[in-house]
């Protein structure tokens, strides 16, 4: 699966969450050197919308769901963000507050593409693709990306931290099954792979470090305390 990103968007209706995005510019070489072609978009799919930057991928809940529209130009996604959960109302207000500033990429699989020349480069023409979630980015690598509209609430740290867990248990078993079927290969985790779970590994020990420091004072919020516990649970879970 691939990922592409633009950004422009605007905000139709602020009290129910729905937003239309730029998600794709045709017929322009974008920072993979690849050339999107009209058609390549299936018009009216509907396609979930990703928690922040493709994290859905690992483990966290979609904030969203839209369908695609496409024009002579680029491919727009009309969305509705589920407003009725915190991830949604947050994810919301991020994209809002940020407009312009904001971007959106899309996962994708290429179902029908070619190699040649466009504007003196050798690139790759995307001609038929099969979109899997479309998602709010700081970055994405599409030309001409961005919020066209939205019409509301920031995430908490408990939210956050919930998120944060849920990538987490999502790598543990995506880890966990890559490595069972490369050692039916005789074969271990590369050397990248197993050094990223090391920076893994030791942040979550810094995370346990602060369960041994004193009680938080009374200044500390009821979040803080909340997001302990449950690194703690966690914790247990892993040593079980």
């Amino acid at each position: 699966m691939d990922t592409k990103g633009l950004c422009r968007v605007e905000i139709k209706d602020a009290d129910k969450g729905e937003v239309s995005a730029i998600f794709s510019t045709f017929d322009v070489i974008d920072s993979d050197w690849d050339v999107t072609k009209s058609g390549a978009f299936e018009d009216g799919a509907t396609v979930p919308i990703s928690a922040y930057g493709h994290t859905s991928w690992m483990g966290a809940l979609p904030v969203g769901k839209g369908s695609i529209r496409t024009t002579a130009k680029e491919a727009i996604l009309d969305g509705q963000f589920f407003m009725d959960t915190q991830a949604g109302r947050d994810t919301f207000l991020v994209v809002k507050e940020l407009g312009e500033l904001g971007q959106w990429s899309y996962g994708y699989d290429p179902v029908k593409y070619s190699y040649g020349e466009h504007e003196g480069r050798q690139v790759r023409f995307l001609e038929q693709l099969k979109v899997h979630e479309v998602a709010p980015v700081l970055l994405g690598a599409g030309v001409g990306t961005r919020t066209l509209g939205a019409k509301s609430a920031p995430m908490s740290f408990a939210d956050e931290a919930r998120a944060v867990l849920a990538a987490v248990t999502g790598l543990g078993d995506r880890a966990a099954d890559v490595l069972a079927k490369r050692l039916e290969k005789g074969k271990g985790l590369g050397a990248e792979s197993a050094g990223l779970l090391e920076q893994v590994q030791a942040e979550m020990k810094r995370l346990g470090d602060l369960l041994v420091a004193p009680e938080p004072d009374d200044d500390a919020t009821e979040l803080e305390r909340e997001f302990l516990r449950m690194v703690a649970r966690n914790l247990a879970k892993e040593k079980a």
